[in-house]
């Protein structure tokens, strides 16, 4: 704590960050089930079984976004912070002692519904405890504790695999919900956002309290007072955690460029992330060596994110999602050549994949898997935040449970080649996107967003903030 018994900045990250930890811990590690249950088949199932065991957790995460991230506007962020995690620590045990698909099915399901929770509660709070000009950063160190999550559950899964592939996906499973619990408890001592207070509550020690915290908005008193009054009008009819305000005037061109641009990025990401050891097994790896390089290729992944963590607030969240995107379509490409070239030339076609799926994971977390929850935050105001982040990942988790439900037909059904080039071609209608529709927020208090108009489509996408002399 710092001397005004406010939590340091380190402390408020990592806690946030952990949920994302348990994010990617969560929803990657059932990979290794699927894997071992295809290679083994210790359990009887259905292929339409087998994409849900894939799929539960993102269809849960769906409803789990859409209730925290209301609630979350309406009754707060701190208390919903603490208490989402026990999802994780119930559900990770019981999926791990699950007797039949069906069951674990069902557990998955209430995982997601802690991941759901999380993306609404933990990146938003964190971003509003952040300084205008570090706020990139601090969304950026959130993001990038997704692609550690993710390594641990696949390296936690080799070791398991390697020590009994029948039982040992049951050790990965339940393992998620140590760091969970005591997380849950680290959390108890976080205070309330005080620009949630502020929007809200709106009481005189609420404001006295933002004044005084002015180096988390990165204003003066006196910019900080008018732009309570302004923001205060101006949102004076919306409820807090109003869905409806979602896609009203000038918000609903915010939230039409928040869904369709994370919506391109995710038809691909979970789908690939969910089945990368089958896939890598299709580009010639086999058996646990398939798990271990799933495992390595989240390494690149977590350097993406980290870059963005220290550039989102120095080339800005449009030229990283340009970069991402334009990387990631190139990554795709190279997988596609691998594919063709694989019955000809083996040796070229791996390592040509491989380099394609560095570029996919690691140029992809530097620029859309960071900039799109930063995008869904940033542009909504304080009483719609929570609401807007959870809305967007229900979209996009449903989208995400579509793509890992029928992966193994579409992989089946067009072949996997056809499979990548359109995965190639979706991502590049992703970076045209950007391009015309996409504003830059870098730079800009939350407070200032919140009152601007969405100047696109253009060349020059921006936010216009009326009687302020600012050009993006």
């Amino acid at each position: 704590m710092d001397g005004q018994g406010l939590p340091k900045r380190s402390t408020y990250t990592v806690l946030s960050a952990m949920g994302y930890f348990l994010d990617g811990y969560d929803l990657s590690v059932i990979s290794v089930f699927t894997y071992a249950l295809l290679q083994y088949k210790f359990w009887h199932y259905t292929s339409l079984e087998l994409g849900f065991v894939s799929g539960a957790a993102l269809l849960g995460a769906m409803v789990g976004a859409i209730i925290f991230g209301h609630y979350s506007d309406r009754l707060g962020r701190r208390y919903l912070y603490i208490w989402d995690l026990l999802f994780f620590v119930i559900f990770a045990i019981l999926s791990a002692i699950a007797n039949n698909i069906i069951q674990l099915i069902t557990f998955r399901f209430f995982v997601g519904w802690g991941v759901g929770a999380d993306y609404s509660l933990s990146p938003v709070y964190a971003t509003e405890m952040y300084p205008t000009g570090r706020r990139g950063m601090g969304y950026g160190w959130v993001w990038s504790f997704w692609s550690i999550g993710a390594l641990v559950s696949f390296l936690i899964g080799y070791y398991f695999y390697i020590w009994n592939p029948i039982i040992g996906w049951r050790w990965a499973l339940g393992l998620g919900a140590v760091p969970a619990l005591v997380t849950v408890v680290l959390r108890a001592s976080m205070p309330e956002s005080s620009r949630w207070r502020v929007a809200v509550q709106g009481t005189e020690d609420a404001v006295a309290e933002a004044k005084r915290l002015s180096v988390v908005t990165g204003l003066t008193e006196e910019e900080l007072s008018k732009l309570i009054e302004i923001e205060r009008k101006l949102m004076d009819q919306v409820k807090p955690g109003d869905w409806r305000w979602l896609f009203k005037d000038d918000f609903a061109k915010r939230t039409a460029i928040v869904w369709t641009q994370w919506i391109l990025y995710d038809i691909g990401a979970y789908g690939f992330g969910l089945y990368s050891p089958a896939i890598l097994a299709m580009l010639g790896f086999k058996g646990a060596l398939a798990i271990l390089l799933s495992s390595l290729l989240y390494v690149p992944g977590f350097l993406g994110a980290l870059g963005a963590a220290f550039l989102n607030d120095i080339w800005g969240r449009r030229r990283l999602q340009l970069i991402g995107f334009g990387g990631s379509a190139l990554g795709m490409l190279f997988v596609a050549l691998a594919a063709i070239w694989q019955s000809m030339f083996a040796l070229l076609a791996l390592v040509i994949g491989v380099i394609g799926l560095i570029l996919w994971y690691g140029i992809g977390n530097l620029g859309p898997g960071n900039t799109m929850g930063l995008y869904a935050i940033e542009l909504f105001p304080t009483k719609l935040r929570s609401t807007s982040m959870g809305s967007a990942t229900a979209i996009t988790r449903f989208v995400s449970f579509l793509s890992a439900f029928e992966f193994p037909y579409i992989a089946l059904a067009i072949g996997k080649l056809t499979f990548f080039e359109f995965l190639f071609a979706v991502t590049l209608f992703a970076f045209v996107f950007t391009i015309f529709f996409t504003p830059e927020t870098k730079g800009i208090p939350l407070e200032l967003i919140a009152i601007a108009r969405t100047k696109s489509p253009s060349l020059h996408p921006r936010l216009e903030i009326p009687g302020i002399e600012r050009h993006q």
